[in-house]
């Protein structure tokens, strides 16, 4: 039946059981690339590059046209292997003609699913464009960024960003080329390479989206701008930075809705969550989130202005950029450009009367001042400073001046953060315990990633947080007034019981959330010392 209505509808055999509704497209798919011992190519980072495609039809003498008509691509590296990525591995007309052109190759085949090949082609498209568009003499750079190839270039490298989950875009120039790169849950990847002829024209083209100058190259400049991808809207961050080449140009992927933050859903461990939480619900004083750019400090500082949040109470928050948009909250934008900076808008809202104040970042002893100042007149102030660990914040507060007294009267609690990546639950096998620990804890769920269809073959999927969470006592406020050092403090914070992000990391590995390799990728072993 199915060969009957491949035959009368002029489609392949798979397409003809799909259509019937004999078998779903993805387990077609999979049973195909079982049965042929073919890689399955069902995610966009697995598909061959556009560019790679072009010049291997080149080389080869194939037609492109023909390549998309066949949905039949190949690549070929060099004079001995030539990749083949197909979506029908029974067309023989089609492979016999890949063989014919092939010659002294050694043909390995990869399966596409349909969807993956509407993506290859969707790419050749846009890369033959581009290319015919750089072909021609024109050299005004403002013209290209407004022409079509150009815009849907850059509009393919924002989506397939968005559709990877990545957080951030980083196009690199190089001596010859330009390398497009994603991070996705913290790891960079590449994604593509372009010739460096055509990142005048991109760069521009984001500038213009951003509002920025297109033709200064020599000075950093920072834009955003908004994009929707699906249903979804994001504000995109832009930073430009010149660099021996040109220019390094970063983009920030936020979404401006989000699933609704809690702390719950942020990895705390039970005695963590219930510290922030009395943390947050204090008077007054200092609660500083500390950690590396990208570590999830603004996440867990709204986690807990929701958790806060009962319309009861006025907060205020001070953020440059305002990152997540939450009702029943003032948030502002400081614009240091107009002179609108951390300490003019905090001492503004401190005449507006609120409890709750959350200031994007300690930056400065102005901003620091003001917080400690606020802090002692009744209000709660939520912030973050840039430290390698929770005890390390009082001696950097008093590098930026503010006086240790203060410090200890005010700070009533500090935590450090980094994100690991989370293993994918369909893929990750068990694992040995590590030899390091002590033997009361080798009992656990120790498992080490794999990498399969779910994951794309990455092992991990998401990303939780490590915590270390450190309450500031009598005893420790004597050493911080003291000026005693950070290895003191921290002595006397594990004599107290709080856990180290080392620690806090191995507890989530021992539950099966995370690898070992990965908690050591971000937490020193020193951190269990010191």
């Amino acid at each position: 039946m199915a060969q009957r209505t491949a035959s009368e509808a002029g489609c392949t055999l798979s397409a003809a059981i799909s259509r019937l509704g004999l078998c779903g497209e993805d387990s077609l798919c999979a049973a195909i690339s079982k049965a042929l011992n073919w890689p399955l190519i069902a995610n966009v980072a697995q598909c061959p590059s556009a560019s790679k495609v072009l010049s291997s039809c080149k080389a080869l003498g194939l037609s492109v046209d023909w390549c998309l008509d066949n949905n039949t691509f190949v690549v070929s590296d060099n004079q001995e292997e030539l990749q083949l990525y197909c979506t029908d591995p029974t067309n023989a007309f089609a492979l016999s003609v890949i063989e014919s052109v092939s010659e002294n190759h050694s043909v390995t085949g990869h399966l596409l699913t349909p969807a993956m090949a509407a993506s290859v082609a969707d790419d050749l498209s846009r890369e033959r464009a581009v290319s015919e568009l750089f072909g021609k003499t024109n050299t005004d750079i403002a013209a290209l960024a407004e022409e079509a190839p150009v815009v849907n270039l850059v509009n393919s490298i924002i989506e397939r960003a968005i559709q990877a989950e990545s957080s951030d875009i980083h196009i690199e120039a190089g001596a010859q080329n330009m390398v497009v790169r994603f991070r996705v849950d913290g790891r960079m990847t590449e994604f593509m390479q372009q010739p460096m002829a055509r990142f005048p024209a991109i760069a521009s083209r984001l500038k213009l989206l951003s509002q920025l100058d297109i033709a200064e190259r020599r000075l950093p400049q920072d834009g955003r701008f908004s994009t929707r991808a699906g249903n979804r809207e994001y504000d995109v961050r832009v930073s430009t930075a010149p660099d021996v080449h040109g220019e390094s140009i970063v983009m920030r992927l936020l979404p401006k809705k989000r699933d609704e933050l809690s702390l719950e859903g942020l990895g705390f461990e039970s005695d963590h969550l219930q510290l922030i939480r009395e943390w947050g619900h204090l008077s007054n004083g200092i609660v500083l989130v500390t950690g590396p750019t990208g570590s999830g400090k603004s996440t867990t500082l709204y986690g807990l202005l929701a958790d806060i949040k009962t319309g009861q109470e006025k907060i205020v928050t001070v953020e440059d950029p305002v990152e997540f948009q939450v009702d029943g909250i003032t948030q502002v934008q400081a614009r240091p450009d107009i002179g609108y900076t951390f300490a003019k808008a905090l001492r503004t809202f401190l005449r507006q009367d609120p409890d709750v104040i959350m200031v994007g970042e300690i930056r400065d002893k102005e901003t620091a001042d003001i917080a400690v100042q606020s802090s002692l007149t009744g209000h709660l102030v939520l912030s973050t400073l840039h430290t390698n660990d929770a005890c390390s914040v009082f001696p950097r507060l008093s590098d930026i001046g503010v006086e240790p007294y203060l410090v200890a009267a005010t700070i009533q609690g500090v935590q450090a953060q980094r994100l690991v990546r989370k293993l994918c639950s369909h893929c990750s096998e068990p694992a040995e315990a590590p030899t390091f620990i002590e033997a009361e804890q080798i009992q656990g769920n120790w498992r080490k990633p794999v990498g399969c269809h779910e994951c794309h073959g990455k092992g991990y999927r998401g990303r939780v947080g490590v915590y270390e969470l450190v309450s500031v006592t009598p005893a420790m406020r004597e050493l911080i007034t003291q000026r005693a050092p950070v290895s003191e403090i921290r002595e006397l914070a594990r004599k107290n019981g709080n856990r180290s992000l080392l620690d806090d990391g191995l507890r989530k590995a021992a539950r099966g959330v995370t690898s070992v390799d990965e908690v050591l990728r971000v937490c020193s072993m020193d951190d269990s010392d010191s």
